[in-house]
């Protein structure tokens, strides 16, 4: 127990960094523990799943988890012990829930039962989630950590929504068994793989056979392959019934899961899915847009083109696009050769319209079509007599201008036969794809191209030889990207990064790759041994490209530039063959990489060059030393005992070394050293001489002399001896065995975002905002400390929405560290990524491109939130009675179906706003025909109790107008209520800002009662000019919210709405309150006819007394008469009646 409570220590201190705000990448940490978490209930003898995927239903997640070690095997009796282990120390999971947008952290319950062996947690879905709809919705990431801030034992996974996620709602077709799949493997020629944008673990799998199968087979995952739950369908008599059952030669050509929608290209059409969204509980529904003039053939060699976006949280400019491109020539009875259109699709565009040149109209055929969704723009790879170019129009209201947006892009290499064209998802790095034709029409080679501008320029990013990319693959969450040749062989780069490697040669001829949504590159194929007939192979990517040695056997000569860089030399092979015939095996694959030397030294190769001088050298590599490279020892290399002479040979290029066994120095005193020789096993050593020309040694002439190559002929020094200790010898050459390779750096540098956001974070920035970021880069593990060079670029993806300003700077503790802070541009709506690239990272990080999305827009957690000049706790308003320290109740119980009153009076309510409603009960106050001819429920329409309402607890403490019906309580005071102080905040997701100007606002009583005003507010110049400006066009007045007060003239509820006016916020910002004036004097005109009946009844009682004392009437002695006389009257009766009852 003592070691494990000082291993948590420990463990927390080396994780300190964390705890302060920001999060750092790249670090690597080991450790022998990892969590194994699961939604299904399993039996504890099962084997537990190691990748974690978790699944969201329609009732509360319910998660149970457990420690193994990874070097145990993972037992009950080993879970068990673990969990009372870390629990009797106090110590329990907790689970954080993460997307682009949200985070929320959960604690698992820290409880010890007899024979458990897991942590359990139950999370009401409501918790993470209110939405019920059926919608595109970001898978989220879930990260389990021991104790949370500790960051032990780290696992990630994912958490997919089941219950809203469009595709499995539906039946895509005729359910198949995986026996009727196995039956079609022979004959399948091609397998393609299409992602839901949102959740990757949700995907499609098609096939693709050959000319003796007809039909369309489809499969759908929701575990990302993971879980053998793969549903195959057959979709042939879903799409035959939109050829009049005429489904001769029906195969598939390529699929595309959009975000609403299904896209299936095929050799006799292309068909659109119905919305997803909308799903029927019937067979999914097609539809086929006609094109005129394209048959089979045409359709067997098109394409399917779209730019992956997730539309979560959509704003309104955000809409798909797909495009569709025959590779072919237009004919006259074709409008164009490619289409494009948004969704729902119905519309469709010609790609680029013919434009005349010269008089002459040229035919161009698009390759691909691709919109850019952050410039709202169109691009085209086109070919135009034999050419390639990149073409960029903007688009407006969905359509193409004439117009380009830049300078035409022409790819230098006249060779270039492009191919393909895709962003990678999520930012604004293009990538273009195609092989080099020869001028007998044969492919050589293939070739990638990079921009990181929208199509304006590009560059040479990938440059292969006899293979070509057939297939490419993405991954939003690692950004990474994957390229397939024909030959099977699988390179891979990063998004951003101007470096590639390659992976692995598949040794499946049918396949194809697919990422995850964790980022887990896999190998999909086909087994007919398997339960769903695939067979999945995930490649460790770290592992592949650090074990793969791209030197080559040829000898290299090195050249001191400073003590920190070198540049190596690639001589011809010493094979006597000719130049002409000769090739550079250095290229843009290695830069990047690393120069690696048996037994010690290193170097990263920074660029590569190809040149023809110097003279017999093919290349070179300017490389950055990380670890210094060792001298050539006596024991191998005793010529180095001597003083070197440089001498000239005649009619040749070469240069003469002689051994020398003394020289003059500038004392003229001699030197001496023992003689040794040169042997033939020092051919391809490099001499050098710092700051003077290297010397690789080509041929040795005899044991005094040997021929050599000079690196750098104008700095040689000729007829010069150098002493033994003023030279050295390296050995990379391959003669005596090549002790050098050329592999995968491993990860250098630490990078550190200083503002907790995650990799793929979408920020709204509202008009008057500015967000600020910052992100600090640590080199570590380098020869030489790097001072005054940029480690990180900035690539904006729409530098016209946006303006961003930079301060980049290398702080005391040798880290370089790169802020800056964006605002909008103009009052327009858009989004725009924001990529921050670690320029110099090495493809083993985990992290070497943060991408950011910004939307010129409203965020959805953005609120306006009136303050209450009291504060009430929600338990207060729900079950309590507070009052005030005099004892004045703060709350008042409003009636049943009560309505406040009109300006007819209390008793004539007009409002259609009903609040505390209860169907089963009458309606308040509906005494006269306006009062029953208004009022309508809301949530109690169409119910007969108040119980059917279902008014939560949310909707009882809203104000808002649309939950009246629900409202029970409202804040009470007394009358008068004069100059009450109304102040509002906007909360925008962990942030909380007074509503001040420039936020101006209207207020409006939403039951149209009149009895109140604006009593005071902030009346600066620039509010009075707004007000004037805008008098016309909002029919009410605006405000400023500082310093705003409210008189109340009437008489029980007051219902306002404070809204700010348009133009100072994407966001329309509101809130409403409630106001209950209590205790108020009688209303018109009741005040005032109990007054005059007073005053009346008072002035004819005084004018009776003046009038009586005027005439001198006693009107009391006369009264004091009548009644005595009375008096005398009975009494007389009295006796009377006795004395006839004695007689």
């Amino acid at each position: 127990m003592d070691s494990l409570v000082l291993y948590i220590a420990v463990g927390a201190i080396l994780k300190m960094p964390n705890l302060s705000s920001g999060i750092t990448y790249n670090v690597e940490v080991k450790e022998n523990s990892s969590f194994s978490c699961y939604t299904e209930p399993l039996d504890d003898a099962s084997p537990k799943p190691k990748v974690i995927k978790l699944y969201l239903g329609s009732q509360n997640l319910k998660i149970s988890c457990h420690l193994y070690n990874v070097n145990e095997e993972d037992t009950l009796e080993n879970r068990k012990k673990l969990l009372l282990l870390y629990t009797s120390s106090g110590l329990a999971p907790t689970i954080q829930i993460f997307n682009s947008t949200y985070s929320g952290i959960f604690y698992f319950r820290m409880k010890l039962e007899e024979n458990q062996s897991t942590w359990t947690i139950d999370i009401p879905r409501r918790n993470i989630t209110y939405n019920t709809d059926i919608a595109p919705i970001e898978e989220w990431f879930v990260r389990f950590t021991m104790h949370h801030r500790l960051n032990m034992f780290a696992t990630e996974g994912t958490l997919l929504d089941v219950f809203r996620e469009p595709l499995l709602q539906w039946h895509l077709g005729k359910p198949i068994n995986s026996t009727e799949i196995a039956a079609l493997i022979p004959d399948v020629i091609n397998i393609t793989v299409s992602k839901c944008p949102c959740a990757n673990d949700v995907a499609v799998i098609a096939l693709i056979c050959n000319d003796t199968v007809h039909g369309i087979y489809l499969g759908v995952t929701y575990s990302g392959f993971i879980s053998r739950e793969t549903q195959w369908f057959n979709m042939t008599n879903s799409l035959c019934s939109l050829l009049d059952d005429d489904c001769a030669g029906l195969s598939l050509v390529n699929i595309i899961l959009t975000n609403n929608h299904l896209i299936i290209l095929t050799t006799l059409g292309l068909f659109i899915s119905q919305d997803l969204r909308y799903p029927t509980g019937r067979i999914l529904n097609f539809t086929k847009p006609s094109f005129c003039g394209f048959e089979r053939d045409d359709y067997f060699s098109a394409n399917v083109w779209y730019n992956v976006q997730c539309l979560a949280n959509a704003e309104s400019y955000e809409v798909d696009y797909i495009s569709l491109s025959f590779n072919k020539d237009k004919t006259l009875s074709q409008v164009s050769t490619c289409f494009y259109s948004n969704d729902p699709y119905i519309e469709w565009y010609s790609c680029l319209p013919h434009r005349i040149h010269g008089g002459k109209t040229l035919s161009r055929r698009v390759v691909a079509f691709l919109i850019d969704y952050q410039q709202n723009t169109g691009i085209g790879l086109i070919t135009v007599q034999n050419k390639a170019m990149v073409s960029v129009y903007k688009i407006t209201d969905h359509k193409l201008n004439r117009q380009t947006k830049f300078p035409v892009f022409w790819f230098p290499d006249p060779k270039f036969l492009p191919f393909g064209m895709f962003f990678h998802p999520g930012s604004h790095f293009l990538y273009v794809y195609g092989s080099q034709v020869c001028i007998s029409g044969n492919i050589y080679g293939s070739e990638v191209w990079f921009s990181d501008d929208g199509g304006n320029t590009f560059m040479l990013l990938i440059t292969l030889e006899n293979e070509i990319i057939i297939k490419t693959n993405m991954c939003v969450y690692s950004h990474s990207v994957a390229f397939v040749t024909d030959k099977g062989n699988i390179f891979f780069t990063k998004a951003g990064l101007e470096r590639y490697a390659k992976l692995t040669t598949s040794a499946h001829d049918v396949f194809n790759l697919y990422y995850d949504h964790l980022g887990s590159l896999n190998i999909i194929s086909l087994n007919e041994s398997i339960s769903d007939s695939l067979e999945v192979h995930l490649l460790d990517v770290i592992t592949l490209i650090q074990e793969d040695d791209i030197g080559f056997d040829g000898p290299l000569s090195p050249q001191y530039i400073t003590e920190q860089q070198m540049v190596f030399f690639e001589h011809i092979p010493l094979n006597g063959k000719s130049r002409s015939v000769q090739k550079s095996r250095f290229y843009g694959l290695h830069k990047g990489k690393v120069l690696q030397y048996r037994p010690r030294g290193s170097a990263t190769i920074v660029n590569v060059f190809h040149h023809e001088y110097p003279p017999q050298y093919l290349s070179s590599v300017i490389v950055d030393v990380l670890e210094k490279f060792p001298f050539g020892s006596e024991e191998k290399n005793s010529f180095i005992r001597n003083s070197l002479r440089i001498l000239k040979v005649s009619d040749t290029t070469r240069v003469k070394l002689q051994l020398v066994s003394e020289y003059y120095n500038s004392s003229e005193q001699v030197v001496s050293s023992s003689l040794n020789e040169f042997k033939p096993s020092d051919i391809e050593k490099t001499v050098v001489i710092p700051g003077f020309s290297s010397f690789l040694i080509v041929e040795v002439l005899d044991s005094l002399n040997a021929l050599a190559d000079a690196t750098m002929p104008e700095r040689v020094q000729f007829n010069k001896s150098f002493a033994s200790d003023m030279w050295f010898v390296y050995d990379f050459g391959t003669k005596n065995g090549r002790r050098w390779k050329i592999i995968v750096d491993t990860c250098r540098y630490w990078v550190r975002e200083l503002d907790n956001l995650p990799l793929n974070a979408i920020k709204y920035l509202d008009l008057t905002q500015t967000f600020n970021f910052g992100f600090r880069v640590t080199p570590v593990n380098t020869a030489y400390p790097i001072f005054h060079m940029p480690l990180m670029k900035l690539v904006v993806g729409n530098p016209s929405i946006f303006k961003v300003k930079t301060n980049d700077y290398w702080d005391d503790t040798d880290s370089y560290i790169m802020e800056f802070s964006v605002t909008n541009n103009f009052y327009k709506q858009g989004k725009s990524s924001i990529a921050v690239i670690l320029t110099k990272a090495s493809l083993v990080c985990d992290v070497s491109t943060i991408v950011l999305t910004l939307k010129s827009g409203c965020s959805y957690s953005k609120s306006m939130h009136y303050i209450s000049p009291v504060s009430i706790s929600a338990q207060s308003w729900l079950h309590g009675d507070p009052k005030d320290p005099y004892g004045f109740k703060l709350l008042k119980q409003l009636p049943v179906n009560y309505r406040p009153p009109s300006k007819l009076g209390i008793a004539v309510p007009l409002t259609d706003n009903f609040y505390n409603a209860d169907p089963s009960k009458p309606r308040m106050r509906d005494y006269f025909a306006g009062s029953k001819n208004s009022g309508a429920y809301k949530q109690c329409a169409n119910k007969s109790t108040r119980a059917e309402c279902n008014c939560n607890d949310n909707e009882k403490l809203s104000f808002f107008v649309a939950f009246s019906d629900c409202k029970e309580k409202a804040l009470r005071m007394k009358y008068p209520v004069t100059r009450l102080p109304v102040h509002f905040r906007v909360d925008s997701e962990n942030e909380y800002t007074p509503l001040v100007s420039p936020f101006f606002v209207t207020v409006t009583e939403v039951n149209h009662r009149t009895n109140w005003e604006v009593a005071g507010t902030n009346e600066t110049p620039s509010m009075l000019k707004m007000r004037a400006y805008l008098a016309d066009k909002l029919n009410i007045t605006l405000y400023n919210p500082e310093a705003l007060a409210l008189n109340i003239y009437g008489s029980e509820l007051f219902h306002f709405r404070v809204a700010t006016i348009p133009g100072v916020s994407f966001c329309n910002l509101l809130d409403e309150f409630q106001i209950y004036v209590d205790d108020a004097p009688l209303a018109f005109p009741g005040q005032y006819l109990v007054s005059t009946v007073t005053a009346v009844l008072v002035g004819g009682i005084i004018f009776v007394i003046f009038m009586m004392q005027i005439y001198e009437i006693n009107i009391w002695n006369k009264v004091k008469s009548k009644v005595r006389k009375k008096n005398k009257v009975s009494v007389s009766e009295t006796s009377a009646s006795v004395t006839s009852t004695s007689s």
